[in-house]
């Protein structure tokens, strides 16, 4: 990744990143899917992201969407600061990392950075600092005066780690570690400090499971980052719903390539679908001049291949009832929008199906039923259901790839990114999927999300 890290850190000056604008992203058919022709939000170009720096973790609310994000510094980066030593080089780094959560800021969830006090005094590093921003600061007590102030009157919300709750130095917010066995002592220990500042912000890190981040939440702490791939264990045998499978037999009508009137009429049986469908089509999103009223035009004007991707968020909604269900529907998206990138930057010819790929890897905790039983009425390849139930096959570097972002595996996630040879782009291309993952989920055909809600 030094590409990228030379762009932020040359001469010690932080220099402005401008990553090649995203492509349009044009659905990629399913085997046996036509593509789309009609206009939707599959053909409208992502944001371009203005300062790819740093890689994403979702943070959940108390209201269960991704309400913040968590910005890490690659691991290559810290390896190159550490080797160096240049204090002029990690101000530099530190103020990349901040001008780059401005630009995740700027859609209306804030970022938490990790910043030492020592750096944050750099006039160069807290100048950078955007407002709204969540600064995790190591040595709070050690920040002058001076700069806290200058911080906060600009919006910025100034956090600590946990430790013996004080009433010195002020804080906005408080970070909690809560890795596997402790989310009791987290929870505890956020009623603590509670107890001293009664409206405090908490923020619990480490989640090793997703039963662990709807705990928490549950208990009170605000925004809650972990594995929302992981369960705590062996997820029960429980049978698909019946919504589940209808969505499920409907996109096998679609990979085997069947008429559109057994399509439309398949549809029609589950009168929420056609609504959702209904209103999906004549959404903004789709652009159309003149509006559609039935079930069978929604079919034929949307085309076999967007009928299938928007199948396909259908059934992630099914798992609706979790708490943090938006959230893990929102991600899965992300995730799907990655695969499909990483796929088109090295030309592999199936796109179109990696972006189901990374959809289906939270299908398990989403449905709440064995991955197995979950995939087995689709119709999916061998490279799909080889990487999905035994992380085996051609495509499972792709999967490893999203359960090391997943769980922040730094060294893991460079790795994978070189042997995908998407090293440079890796940032960029998670930046991008966020985005567009964010805007696909208000456009859908469900209700749109507060965002706000922690």
């Amino acid at each position: 990744m030094a590409g990228w890290l030379t762009r932020w850190i040359g001469g010690g000056r932080v220099a402005a990143a401008r990553p090649a604008p995203a492509a349009a992203w044009v659905p990629s058919p399913a085997p046996g899917v036509q593509a789309a022709t009609s206009p939707s939000i599959a053909d409208t170009p992502a944001p371009e992201p203005a300062a790819s720096f740093g890689l994403r973790k979702p943070l959940v609310g108390r209201s269960g969407q991704v309400a913040a994000f968590e910005l890490l510094l690659p691991m290559s980066a810290k390896r190159h600061l550490t080797a160096g030593g240049s204090p002029v080089a990690q101000a530099a780094n530190q103020a990349a990392l901040l001008l780059a959560a401005r630009f995740i800021g700027a859609s209306g969830r804030p970022a938490l950075v990790q910043v030492p006090a020592a750096l944050l005094e750099r006039p160069s590093v807290h100048a950078a600092a955007p407002a709204g921003s969540l600064l995790w600061v190591s040595g709070l007590s050690d920040l002058t005066p001076a700069v806290s102030q200058g911080l906060r009157e600009r919006g910025v919300r100034l956090g600590a780690p946990d430790g013996p709750p004080a009433r010195e130095p002020a804080i906005d917010f408080l970070v909690l570690q809560a890795p596997s066995g402790e989310v009791d002592n987290a929870i505890l220990s956020a009623q603590r400090w509670r107890e001293i500042w009664p409206k405090l912000t908490v923020v619990a890190l480490g989640l090793q499971h997703l039963d662990d981040v709807e705990r928490v939440l549950k208990g009170g702490i605000n925004l809650a980052g972990g594995q929302l791939g992981r369960s705590a264990g062996p997820t029960p045998p429980r049978e698909l719903g019946s919504a589940a499978h209808r969505i499920c037999e409907l996109l096998n009508h679609l990979a085997l390539d069947r008429d559109n009137a057994v399509i439309a009429q398949a549809v029609r049986l589950d009168v929420a679908l056609s609504y959702r469908l209904l209103r999906y089509v004549n959404s903004p999103a789709i652009g159309l001049a003149r509006s559609i009223e039935t079930v069978d035009q929604a079919v034929t004007v949307l085309g076999r291949a967007e009928m299938y991707r928007w199948l396909s968020v259908q059934l992630l909604a099914c798992g609706a009832v979790r708490q943090a269900s938006r959230a893990m529907q929102e991600s899965a998206l992300a995730r799907g929008k990655l695969l499909e990138a990483v796929a088109l930057a090295r030309g592999e010819p199936d796109a179109g199906a990696l972006f189901t790929l990374g959809l289906l890897s939270l299908i398990e905790p989403l449905l709440q039923v064995p991955l197995a039983a979950a995939i087995g009425p689709l119709r999916l390849g061998e490279a799909a259901r080889e990487a999905l139930l035994r992380r085996t096959g051609a495509w499972a570097d792709h999967l490893a790839l999203l359960d090391a972002i997943d769980s922040a595996e730094g060294a893991r996630i460079d790795g994978l990114a070189e042997r995908l040879g998407v090293a440079d782009a890796l940032p960029a291309l998670l930046d991008a999927a966020w985005q567009w993952s964010a805007a696909a989920t208000e456009t859908t055909g469900e209700p749109a999300v507060n965002r706000a809600g922690w």
